[in-house]
């Protein structure tokens, strides 16, 4: 498993850097003219196909009301090869992946998701919603392949629910469940407030709940300003496990964006708990086509996880590609950190 996932890094990297080399010049619409590696196209193409059909089958299930131009606009998603070095955990190849099927037979709130995240990120609810790819300061993440549906109201200011069920796709299977509220409050441009309180129960971390604040805030610039801050209890953790981020995002003209994130990742009763601290800077570009996005990143943090280490700097870099279907949408948002 772990030899396949890194000769697919390889195959992604080496497609999308010859992308880059033919064409370096993003676009903001869609690519005009023949396509300039009819590879990369059929292979996006066919991902595309393959995700929306998916989504119509698995509606279909609860009945047949809806034809399949409903799915091919609602689907969304991506695949990221990563390839990261740092001095703490030498070379780390990551294949992340996200898709979101939307459920409009079974109700429009609903929708079922697949893909390659940090279980944080999806059960717990540490992290930001799956389909972001942010990444806490930490370890390694502990990354599973998960199927699940989730259940969300419509965005609005005050409370609503949220929930979710699904299990990872691994023998031996690790099922989960997950309910709790969100509440918003503000807007960006002057403030934006959200608070979520989960409970979760899942086979191998037992029952627990996580709380989050997150603050956000658009600067000149623009700068978009985004402060999190969350902490989980549960069967399995040594106590209370946090982690707090400030992150900043600046978008700039020609699908171009730079993010900067400082923050620490902790848990009390740990042989040592504060684990990590330090910055990560990432550089996101568009190459080649409207759907495909180059990230570069530099890192510096001070990681310490038992009490015989002595806590270094250890500096990194990484690489990776981001292939969006379903969207051509340009997010400043990185898939390294």
């Amino acid at each position: 498993m772990h030899l396949a996932r890194i000769t697919l890094v390889g195959i992604w990297l080496i497609a999308a850097a010859a992308a880059f080399a033919q064409n370096e010049t993003p676009t903001d619409g869609p690519t005009e003219g023949p396509p300039r590696d009819p590879l990369l196209d059929r292979m996006q193409h066919r991902i595309d196909d393959t995700v929306w059909r998916s989504a119509m089958m698995i509606d279909h299930l609860f009945g047949s009301q809806y034809d399949a131009s409903v799915y091919q606009k609602g689907v969304r998603g991506s695949i990221a090869p990563i390839l990261l070095w740092d001095e703490f955990n030498q070379f780390t190849p990551r294949l992340r992946f996200n898709v979101e099927l939307p459920l409009p037979q079974l109700n429009e709130r609903f929708n079922a998701f697949i893909g390659r995240v940090n279980r944080d990120e999806l059960v717990t609810e540490r992290g930001e919603q799956s389909s972001t790819f942010r990444r806490q300061f930490g370890p390694a993440p502990d990354e599973q392949t998960i199927f699940g549906i989730s259940y969300r109201a419509a965005p609005k200011q005050g409370w609503s629910p949220d929930a979710g069920v699904g299990v990872r796709l691994q023998i031996p299977l690790d099922p989960y469940f997950k309910a709790g509220y969100v509440y918003h409050h503000g807007a960006g441009e002057d403030m934006q407030f959200s608070f979520r309180q989960t409970g979760f129960w899942q086979e191998s971390e037992g029952v627990g709940t996580t709380s989050r604040v997150d603050i956000e805030r658009l600067f000149a610039g623009p700068w978009l300003l985004h402060w999190t801050n969350s902490a989980t209890l549960s069967q399995e953790s040594l106590g209370v496990r946090g982690y707090s981020s400030v992150m900043a995002l600046r978008g700039f003209p020609g699908r171009r964006a730079l993010a900067v994130a400082i923050g620490f990742n902790g848990e009390t009763d740990a042989e040592v708990p504060m684990q990590d601290y330090g910055i990560k800077v990432a550089w996101r570009k568009g190459i080649a086509r409207d759907w495909l996005v180059l990230e570069l990143r530099a890192s510096l943090d001070y990681p310490r996880e038992k009490l015989e280490q002595t806590r270094e700097p250890s500096w990194g870099v990484g690489i990776g590609f981001e292939m969006s279907f379903g969207t051509t949408e340009f997010l400043a948002r990185p898939i390294t950190f």
